[in-house]
């Protein structure tokens, strides 16, 4: 080997060794095997043995017959030694709710990043995986699913007044809340007409539980009922019963809410808000009618006025002589008379 050639590998050695990897590797949590309406993780870390300068690049992931979230802004920092090489990169979840039962493949990922020391963005891929979604026992088929590994529900009760007379309100509050499963899956409450009550049921508030540190924890929904007291009597609210599948014991639990009862008073002096719009429209008719005679009489007067002032301008000049000989024609027999002037002010009109 001659002097140049060799002089070539030695500069070309460092940098081969220079250029940085970038690693893809993928987990399903909890496992293969999951249930209906249970949320999964499919984990990925990116990797690389130098540090990143710029966002990593995710693809879009769609599975039919599941729900699937992409990771939001959260991220995790992690160190792995693979071997005996240290690698520093981040960790990113998606989640997936499966909707029906049936196998599912999870296609390769094409992951995009910029590792510094690189001469361009490099590109990994990920090793396909597969799970299988089975429904949970003691759910009939059409009956709402729910799956978690834990469940919360609870209510409130608010009165409008106390006690409760016809024509007042009363709002009912339930709240569900569970642990890793999406908001979207919690499925409404059952409520039932109740005779003499009228329901107004309220949009539902429903988003993600958090740690405080942006990593969902769960879902949570709040529904609301407002119930208008149409006639005095004795009610009672159902009873709330959730059905729901427990992931960590495996498991089937029931969480139960107990029915309220409440007592409305009759109300002999209140009217509903519909019996006094007749009466509101009368009044206002009968209101514009007298406003508009009044302006009809004023209009008319101004009208008139007009009319004369526009009419008598040529008389004015031969007017004004005989009002002056009058008014004076008029002093002179007040003061003939000797009459006191009405105005004190005005004495020296009749001196």
């Amino acid at each position: 080997m001659n002097k140049h050639a060799l002089l070539g590998l030695l500069f070309c050695t460092p940098l081969m060794a220079g250029e940085p990897q970038l690693k893809v590797l993928v987990q399903l949590l909890p496992g293969p095997a999951v249930r209906v309406g249970e949320q999964a993780q499919l984990q990925v870390d990116v990797l690389t043995d130098t540090w990143f300068t710029a966002a990593v690049s995710l693809p879009a992931l769609q599975l039919p017959g599941a729900r699937v979230e992409a990771p939001g802004g959260e991220a995790e920092h992690l160190t792995q030694v693979i071997d005996g090489q240290t690698f520093y990169g981040m960790r990113y979840r998606y989640r997936i709710t499966p909707s029906v039962a049936q196998d599912f493949s999870v296609p390769s990922l094409a992951i995009r990043a910029q590792p510094g020391q690189a001469s361009a963005p490099l590109t990994a891929h990920s090793t396909p995986l597969a799970f299988k979604a089975t429904r949970p026992p003691g759910f009939a088929p059409g009956e709402p699913l729910l799956v978690a590994e834990g469940l919360r529900l609870s209510q409130s009760l608010s009165t409008s007044a106390t006690p409760l007379k016809v024509g007042d309100s009363l709002t009912r509050t339930l709240t569900l809340q569970a642990d890793n499963t999406p908001a979207l899956s919690l499925p409404a409450p059952l409520q039932v007409a109740i005779a003499g009550l009228r329901a107004y049921p309220q949009t539902p508030a429903i988003g993600n539980l958090d740690d405080g540190r942006g990593t969902v924890t769960g879902g949570q929904r709040v529904d609301r009922w407002v119930y208008r007291v149409e006639q005095g009597g004795h009610y009672q609210l159902p009873a709330i019963r959730v059905k729901w599948w427990d992931s960590r014991n495996q498991r089937l639990q029931v969480a139960q809410l107990p029915a309220i009862s409440v007592e409305a008073l009759a109300s002999s002096d209140y009217r509903p808000t519909f019996s006094i719009a007749q009466d509101l429209k009368d009044l206002g008719q009968h209101t514009r009618w007298q406003l508009s005679r009044h302006a009809l009489a004023w209009s008319a007067t101004l009208v008139l006025l007009a009319l004369a002032g526009y009419l008598g301008r040529q008389w004015w000049p031969r007017l004004l002589p005989l009002w002056r000989h009058a008014w004076a024609t008029v002093r002179r027999v007040c003061r003939q008379l000797r009459l006191q002037p009405l105005n004190p002010r005005r004495e020296k009109d009749f001196p």
